[in-house]
């Protein structure tokens, strides 16, 4: 064999050794949803760049609620392209109607007692938040009389202040108010799979909830230019 024969032959192996340019695709999405007026308006309309048979995802909106869009397409024999898409929908509930208020709420009254209330403890300063009778609270130390009872001692451990008063002893323990969690939302989500056979560059719409709809495009792209 001839050198020059050989150098053909080793570059038509080489040729044949590198892997096929993939067909490049540019699909368009847009989402649309109803006005204020219930006319429909565009509210996204993204574009990706992927490959033949590559699944790609949009997302649009956040993860309590928005759309997650998922698209495979697909370059058939004949030139159409089949898009294979799943729709998933996430809507958060309406917010519980409210009633006006009139005025602003007022604190439930606490109950009746002829004690103090011990609302809170500066431990490195030794004063106590306490609330006398009459609602008035006031931070004071040990040996403060508090509608005739005096602060005698505090158990740091257990949280208690030790009041006396004509020979009597009591403690009250530090009040704590309770906060409680508010329930998460739970957020409505939707799934829809649909399968399409388009010509590149035809638009397609599909069907949504709620007034809202997605169309799709797509088209092939010559990479190689």
């Amino acid at each position: 064999m001839s050198r020059a024969a050989l150098l053909v032959l080793l570059a038509l192996t080489a040729f044949a050794a590198e892997e096929a340019v993939p067909t490049h695709l540019k699909v368009k999405a847009t989402f649309t949803r109803p006005d204020k007026d219930g006319k429909p308006e565009v509210y996204a309309e993204p574009t990706v760049i992927t490959v033949d048979g590559k699944q790609t995802t949009i997302r649009v909106g956040s993860a309590e609620e928005g759309v997650v869009f998922t698209v495979t397409p697909k370059v058939n024999k004949d030139g159409t392209l089949t898009l294979e898409t799943v729709t998933e929908s996430r809507e958060a509930p309406p917010a519980p109607a409210t009633t006006p208020a009139t005025k602003e709420a007022e604190p439930a009254p606490r109950a009746k007692s002829n004690l103090p209330f011990f609302h809170g403890v500066l431990t490195k300063d030794k004063l106590f938040s306490i609330e006398d009778s009459a609602g008035k609270r006031q931070w004071v130390p040990l040996g403060r009389r508090i509608d005739g009872w005096t602060l005698r001692a505090y158990d740091e451990k257990r949280e208690a202040l030790t009041l006396s008063r004509l020979g009597q002893s009591v403690e009250l323990v530090l009040h704590k108010a309770v906060i409680l969690d508010a329930p998460t939302p739970q957020v409505a989500v939707s799934r829809t799979n649909t399968t399409i056979t388009v010509k590149p560059g035809a638009k397609t719409l599909l069907g949504g909830a709620g007034g809202r709809t997605t169309s799709l495009e797509a088209e092939i792209l010559d990479v190689t230019k």
